[in-house]
């Protein structure tokens, strides 16, 4: 078995406007697993400041520190991963999927051509800048919009009362507060709404603060704008935490935070099991693991993707283009892309790597 590494800084076309600050570039490891039989499988991990306590600087270091180790015949890496999945899920995820990617998992490869529809990022200031928006998003077959608050309650509420009028019935919209609200800001904001068009209104608070979300959550159902959880959720001990105290309808689930597809699936199966609903999809990943939860979502998922991550760098990491068509990704009946080349000359995105 062989292990290699990269890590890349992958500039966006547009920066991402999110409450914890403008994301400019994605930050990314990725994992190449070569199988004692010679096949060959990719894993990733994207790290966001503000959404994981992990860190690039952190997540790279121990992806050298495990890609060398396991040169020892002695090396445990399974033990040593299975130790790390609590505290860098991220990392693990690379790890392990790229090991179920060399294995041929079936939960990559689809028996049937596939659309996974996903959602849009609606933003503009001013009503012309966010009407044009809107109408380049459901002119590409968008039907979910996502709009990003999080930053002053009454402005914010403002903001989406606009959005209402510009996406005007033609897409649901669901609203992101990325953990910028306390309790009292976020009542505040949920008061001021309409529900109109609204799906849901997701992760108001910070994701360790379940006071809080308890506090919002019957507000906001009151309102009739169910809630879901994002950032909160990193196993399925916090979904049924979150289901047996009634915080969310809408539970948001991440590949980057299971370790495996067979976890992510497993956990998406439970959200169904205790009667809230499952939403699966990462806005900040490249176009490896968007394809990776999109073969998952085309088995276990009925609403909008938010695997739109690969839509936003300017460079890709698949050797063959993740296509988007009409406002789904379009995935070939046992499609497994390869990765491009990675390295210091093959684009300006490639930082380091380790072999």
């Amino acid at each position: 078995m062989e292990l290699k590494g990269w890590r890349l800084r992958l500039p966006l076309v547009t920066p991402y406007r999110l409450a914890f600050g403008p994301v400019t570039h994605l930050d990314t490891v990725i994992v190449r697993w070569v199988s004692r039989e010679g096949m060959e499988g990719f894993g990733e991990a994207t790290l966001l400041t503000g959404y994981t306590d992990e860190t690039i600087e952190g997540t790279w270091a121990k992806a050298q520190e495990l890609s060398r180790a396991v040169r020892s015949a002695s090396f445990d890496l399974e033990g040593a991963l299975d130790s790390l999945l609590p505290t860098h899920p991220f990392l693990v995820t690379a790890f392990r999927t790229a090991r179920e990617m060399a294995e041929g998992s079936e939960l990559l490869s689809l028996e049937a051509p596939a659309r996974v529809p996903i959602l849009g990022l609606l933003q503009g200031e001013g009503e012309g800048a966010l009407r044009a928006a809107a109408d380049a998003l459901v002119a590409n077959g968008y039907r979910t919009v996502k709009f990003k608050v999080g930053f002053d309650p009454a402005r914010d509420a403002a903001a989406v009362a606009l959005a209402q009028r510009v996406v005007a019935g033609r897409a649901r919209i669901r609203v992101d507060a990325n953990q910028g609200y306390s309790a009292a800001e976020a009542i505040d904001f949920v008061s001021r709404l309409s529900p109109e068009g609204i799906e849901l209104f997701e992760q108001p608070c910070d994701k360790e603060d379940w006071a809080a979300h308890a506090a919002v959550a019957p507000v906001a159902r009151d309102r009739g704008i169910p809630l879901m959880l994002d950032e909160s959720i990193y196993s399925e001990r916090e979904i049924e935490r979150a289901a047996r105290e009634g915080l969310a309808a809408f539970i948001k689930v991440k590949l980057m935070k299971f370790g495996t597809l067979a976890a992510l699936r497993a956990a998406i199966r439970r959200i169904r099991e205790l009667g809230l609903v499952p939403v699966l999809g990462n806005g900040v990943a490249t176009d490896l693991g968007c394809w990776m939860e999109a073969c998952i979502a085309a088995r276990e998922i009925d609403n909008a993707g938010e695997m739109n991550g690969f839509l936003k760098p300017r460079e890709r990491v698949l050797a063959e283009p993740l296509v988007f068509r009409d406002g789904a990704i379009e995935i070939p009946a046992r499609w497994t892309p390869g990765v491009r080349p990675l390295g210091p000359l093959c684009c300006s995105a490639a930082t380091d790597q380790v072999v």
